[in-house]
């Protein structure tokens, strides 16, 4: 028999157990699972409160699985899961009233700050400077832009280097809740030229990932310069989501295995004393 299912979202996939109380968009509910190994990466998972008649019963028993319900998702489900509903010591809770001052609106705001960004490329110099800013892109594309410009979602450097503004985003350990970095990723001209040709076409969810180096260096992390990524294109007018490659550096450990709230609530005092949240 196959050990693998077919996911909507994630593809060929190895299968893997669950409880039926973990899958969705539930949050905070416990993870308990045996310890994985080479040849058990993915063990049967369930929530705290089918612990609590895992323990009562001695352990999973004749009579114990009576009383829980089992569901089937992909490895890829699994792990986000997984990060929902892990508990932590530090939750956003801790965080709901911090009052910070928005860079963008310029209004205040209590609780958590999850968006922080960079408005323009690394690359992008000071001698560039406004003339060859542009609030927005022709629809379509202009092929009339000159060859270096910044817009709010596109930048072309000496029409010789190109850049998409997006996101990654870091789920949030025991919650549903993403840390958001909006960041800029190289592209290659021609897909630069097929993103901008498709600006506000539906069809564009449509386009391959395409491939991307990451183009700002986010201090709260060791370099993140050219960490390599994949832009998946979303519907207009949302912004492409970045696609981290699984290594060993602390931003991609982070995209695939989560973001602690702690360490959220340590990146988020960081950015609002140095006066840097945006949203």
């Amino acid at each position: 028999m196959s050990n693998k299912v077919q996911c909507a979202t994630h593809g060929d996939s190895e299968q893997t157990f669950v409880c039926t109380h973990l899958p969705g968009e539930a949050a905070g509910l416990g993870f308990n699972r045996d310890e994985p190994t080479s040849d058990n990466p993915f063990p049967d998972a369930w929530c705290d409160d089918c612990e609590i008649i895992r323990a009562t019963h001695g352990g999973w028993n004749e009579e114990s699985p009576q009383l829980t319900k089992i569901t089937l998702l992909c490895s890829g489900c699994y792990a986000r899961t997984r990060i929902r509903n892990t508990r932590t010591a530090v939750t956003l809770g801790d965080l709901a009233g911090l009052r910070w001052r928005c860079g963008s609106c310029d209004e205040w705001h209590t609780r958590p700050c999850l968006d922080f960004g960079y408005d323009a490329p690394n690359y992008w110099r000071k001698q560039y400077g406004e003339a060859n800013r542009q609030l927005n892109l022709p629809a379509g594309g202009n092929p009339e832009s000159p060859a270096t410009f910044l817009s709010n979602d596109y930048c072309s450097i000496e029409d010789r280097d190109f850049f998409v503004r997006g996101i990654i985003p870091l789920p949030i350990v025991g919650t549903a809740e993403r840390l958001n970095w909006g960041v800029w990723g190289s592209l290659s001209r021609d897909n630069f030229q097929r993103l901008i040709g498709m600006e506000d076409d539906p069809k564009r969810v449509e386009l391959a990932a395409m491939f991307s180096w990451l183009s700002n260096r986010i201090h709260e992390y060791p370099d993140t310069l050219n960490l390599k990524m994949h832009a998946h294109i979303q519907k207009p007018p949302q912004r492409p989501h970045f696609e981290l490659e699984l290594s060993s550096h602390p931003l991609s450990r982070e995209y695939h295995d989560g973001i602690t709230a702690e360490r959220v609530k340590e990146i988020m005092l960081g950015r609002l004393h140095n006066n840097k949240a945006s949203r």
